[in-house]
């Protein structure tokens, strides 16, 4: 469970890193994670039509939260290749 809390981590750092890189910082937060949660959302509504779905936790919140549509991607072909 320690490994998982250091990817994490180090996860949050990176994400941080690119925000602040960008001029603004709050901006790129805030569009980060609308997007992210939007895509969260529309996985759900999809998820009625098509047999694909996404366990809301801390973790997925978290992952697509900081890395938006691409997070959520991510979240989707870990639970599709990994489970």
């Amino acid at each position: 469970m320690t490994e998982l809390y250091i990817f994490v981590g180090f996860l949050i750092l990176i994400a941080l890193v690119v925000f602040k890189v960008s001029k603004n910082f709050f901006k790129a937060l805030f569009t980060s994670v609308l997007g992210g949660l939007g895509a969260i959302c529309a996985v759900g509504a999809i998820s009625y039509f098509i047999p694909i779905s996404i366990g809301i936790n801390w973790l997925t919140l978290l992952i697509s939260a900081l890395f938006s549509v691409p997070g959520v991607i991510l979240v989707l072909l870990m639970n599709i290749f990994c489970v």
